[in-house]
C-alpha cells in the first residue's frame, strides 16, 4: 500500500500524491503565439529606439563640434 503525506495510508484506487508530484499544464498554442508576438514587437521597438537614440547621439556629437550644418538635410521635393 501507498502512503500520503501524513504518513497514513491513501485510499484505494487512489495513487498517492508522492508518487505523482504536480506538474505545470502545458503552455497553450494560443498563449504561445501571444509571447511570440510580443518579443517581436519589443525587438522592433527595441530596433526603433535604438535607432533614434543613434540619431539623437549623432546630432548632439555635431552641436558639440560646434558645427554650423547639424541639421537632416531636407531634399526639395519636385
Amino acid at each position: 500500500m501507498s502512503t500520503n503525506q501524513s504518513g497514513g495510508t491513501a485510499p484505494p484506487g487512489k495513487p498517492s500524491s508522492r508518487s505523482h508530484p504536480h506538474e505545470a499544464p502545458p503552455v497553450s498554442s494560443a498563449m504561445l503565439a501571444i509571447i511570440l508576438v510580443a518579443v517581436a514587437a519589443a525587438l522592433v521597438l527595441g530596433y526603433l529606439f535604438l535607432s533614434k537614440l543613434i540619431d539623437i547621439s549623432r546630432q548632439e556629437d555635431c552641436m558639440l563640434a560646434h558645427n554650423k550644418n547639424c541639421a537632416a538635410i531636407q531634399l526639395p521635393n519636385r
